[in-house]
């Protein structure tokens, strides 16, 4: 959504070079297509096919009609807006949230104006739209820096894109003033884009007199029509301004104005034959200017004023910052940079060189990769229906093959009936067969004691060697916490929930010998679940509740030194489920020390494991100890999960919605949004791979990774984050 050509305009410009690039890297994958605004109903543009929707931009009932066509229409998977606040009606562009509020699929919006000062109302507006968006790209780190602080919503969803620019063989002077006729002595400056009066034209102009004392073989030509809407309101005022300024100056050799809007051809000769672009806006709070990338992607030097996308991507290889509106510094840079033709040379090359990242195929590919870690996977349970046999879900696997010869472990099982229990709810039901065959599973791995063993061979469906030389007690614990989900859920049927409850009454006396700190947390979050659903436990429940929150808290004051807020002097796996822990037990208590220690133990472990717009969990191949170095690596789909379910738990106890941002970011490691930028979630059979190595991922999908991809993939879908329907793929594997 946005302006388009053949529409004049800095933001249709974009919107169809990105449109461009992007249906170029996806080919028929997907199609892309616009909604053109239109200034008034007068406008008769000849769009091209691809715009499909023209709105009146001052209709308000135009936005809400569109937004709810596109909430029916099945082929719409999502909508990405061009946003500036002139090109949308009502004051500052209000008009845009009549669209915006209607609209349920997913969102991204790229602003191109961020302001450091807004007013009142621009505030506000920008605010809704920013807790509305899935994502929101800006084009500089100055506007994610000054986004955030404003909006401290946005954290989490905000990224930095640059604007993209158009390749073009990297070429001298010579040959474009060649076919420009222009004397090959002359030194070119120039000036391109629409005119209007915030372009500060004017003061180059009146910098040029001492120039030309020592540089009196040089042009300045300024490119470009007046901006059509300027010219409405006030016609050629602003140009014949500038005309008048060169008359007076007596500079009418040294100025030449091209009253046109150029072709992209064109403007690249033009830019060929320039020695010194001048980029000269006089708002310093401007956040990017289309122009400036497009004059440096050419390969030329630039002298700009000191606006914020150009103190982010012009440095003294490229170019010379100026003070805004001081024509005695444009004429010191000036005259600097054309007194060493040799040095000048080198700087356009770097320009050249610098700005290949910003490509337009660079940027449809960032875009399009955001997409990807921004947009929910259908839920798709091929996988797990292929790991599991008659008697359970196999532990490892060969690619994407069980391998049966390492058999079964509770650990996995108790996921998976946890994942079974979850996907039971009026719109959809869960095979009962399914979740039977993994209760049955915990079942058999119960002892007559009530305690479990965790591991059993697949010949024999026996018990192995390896249960008797690990410690159990966090596979117990998960298995108490599966049933607990069964039987506290009653979507689920009676005999799933007395068979859940009579495994979960055996292990209750279990529940006191535990004593690791990942096993107490998963029996508080159990004993919360089942004291809630079964008044008649409440007490015995609590007591025991508080007897394991204790144990958390003793073990957070021992090892709390400082700045290392944590239950231990290490982090290691599956952390996050410890301070969810205590804001559950702080919940259900009543307790604030709980509930303190619960949100400032989280808060340690977030600003350990999340960098900007990505999480990063401990690595496995070493934990990571107070005051010393980080482990990066092995990271495990374990720990996102964990993650996400914490920070869910968290933003229900204490409805803080920045947690959600976070959750977002969790999920996105899984399709991308990590380390080495790869995809863990395989979306042909609804797989994850087995973890992320320094070089590579681990292209096996077993258990572990399978089951944590979809706890966390079931966790979003119940918070809703992303306003669109989840689709189900029914494949069920019975016998």
């Amino acid at each position: 959504m946005g302006t388009y050509p053949p529409r004049e305009c800095g933001i249709a410009t974009f919107n169809q070079d990105l449109l461009n690039s992007s249906q170029k890297l996806l080919g028929n994958e997907i199609q892309c297509k616009v909604a053109a605004m239109n200034f008034s109903p007068l406008d008769l543009f000849n769009y091209p096919s691809e715009v499909e929707w023209i709105i009146n931009q001052n209709n308000k009932k135009e936005y809400k009609k569109l937004a709810l066509r596109f909430n029916s229409d099945s082929e719409i998977s999502g909508v990405m807006i061009q946003h500036e606040y002139g090109i949308y009606g009502g004051i500052d562009g209000k008009y845009i949230l009549s669209f915006i509020d209607s609209y349920k699929k997913p969102l991204l919006v790229t602003l191109h104006t961020v302001l450091p000062s807004p007013s009142t109302h621009m505030k506000d507006v920008t605010e809704r739209i920013i807790n509305r968006a899935n994502i929101i790209v800006v084009l500089t780190e100055s506007s994610k820096s000054i986004l955030e602080i404003l909006y401290p919503k946005s954290k989490g969803k905000v990224y930095v894109i640059p604007h993209g620019i158009h390749f073009t063989a990297f070429s001298t002077t010579k040959k474009a003033k060649q076919k420009l006729k222009l004397n090959e002595d002359l030194s070119i400056l120039s000036t391109f884009g629409l005119l209007s009066r915030g372009k500060g034209i004017e003061y180059v102009i009146k910098a040029l007199p001492e120039l030309i004392k020592t540089q009196p073989k040089l042009l300045y030509l300024i490119l470009g029509q007046t901006h059509p809407i300027v010219k409405r309101d006030e016609g050629e005022s602003y140009r014949n301004g500038l005309i008048e300024l060169v008359t007076e100056l007596k500079l009418e050799n040294h100025v030449r104005f091209y009253d046109q809007y150029l072709s992209l051809s064109d403007l690249f000769t033009f830019l060929k034959a320039t020695d010194i672009y001048i980029s000269t806006s006089i708002n310093i709070n401007q956040a990017v200017s289309g122009t400036l990338s497009y004059a440096l992607g050419t390969g030329r030097a630039v002298v700009s004023t000191e606006f914020a996308q150009a103190k982010e991507i012009i440095n003294k290889d490229s170019g010379i910052l100026v003070p805004i509106k001081d024509s005695n510094a444009y004429a010191r840079a000036l005259k600097g940079l054309l007194s060493d033709k040799s040095e000048l040379e080198k700087k356009h090359l770097n320009a050249y060189k610098q700005t290949r990242p910003m490509l337009w195929s660079n940027v449809a590919q960032k875009y399009s990769e955001l997409l990807k870690q921004n947009i929910l996977p259908t839920i798709n349970f091929t996988h797990l229906n292929n790991m599991t046999d008659d008697f359970g879900l196999f532990q490892f696997a060969k690619l994407d093959k069980p391998s049966k010869e390492f058999g079964y472990t509770l650990d996995d099982n108790a996921r998976a009936l946890v994942i079974c229990s979850w996907m039971t709810s009026d719109s959809y039901k869960y095979s009962e067969s399914q979740i039977l065959k993994y209760l049955l599973f915990i079942k058999r791995c119960q002892q007559d004691d009530g305690s479990f063993i965790n591991y059993l061979d697949y010949l024999h469906k026996e018990a192995t060697t390896q249960n008797s030389s690990e410690d159990l007690e966090d596979s117990s614990a998960r298995a108490i916490w599966a049933v607990s989900e069964v039987m506290s859920n009653k979507k689920n049927t009676k005999l799933l929930r007395n068979i859940a409850k009579d495994i979960f009454l055996k292990a209750l006396p279990v529940t006191r010998k535990l004593k690791h700190i990942r096993s107490s947390a998963f029996i508080i979050k159990s004993l919360a679940m089942v004291s809630t659903a079964y008044s008649e436990y409440r007490d015995e429940l609590l007591a025991l509740i508080i007897e394991h929150a204790d144990l958390l808290i003793k073990e957070y004051k021992k090892n709390s030194i400082k700045s290392w807020n944590w239950f231990a002097d290490y982090l290691g796996y599956n952390n996050a489920i410890i301070p969810e822990s205590l804001l559950i037990a702080g919940n259900i208590t009543h307790s604030k020390i709980y509930t303190e220690k619960g949100k400032a133990s989280l808060t340690f472990l977030i600003n350990k494991t999340f960098s900007s717009n990505r999480y990063i969990p401990i690595g496995h191949s070493f934990w990571y100890k107070n005051n010393r170095k980080r482990s990066n690596f092995d990271q495990q789909p374990e720990d996102p999960a964990s993650m996400i379910m914490a920070l869910s738990t968290a933003h229900k106890i204490t409805n803080d919605e920045n947690y959600l941002n976070l959750i977002g970011i969790s999920f996105s490691w899984f399709l991308g949004n990590n380390s080495l930028q790869i995809p863990l979630y395989n979306d042909q059979n609804g797989g994850c791979y087995d973890g992320l190595h320094p070089d590579r991922i681990n292209l096996n999908q077993g258990a572990e990774s399978l089951v944590s991809y979809l706890l966390s993939r079931i966790a979003i879908s119940k918070l809703n984050l992303y306003n669109n329907i989840d689709k189900i793929v029914e494949e069920h594997h019975e016998n």
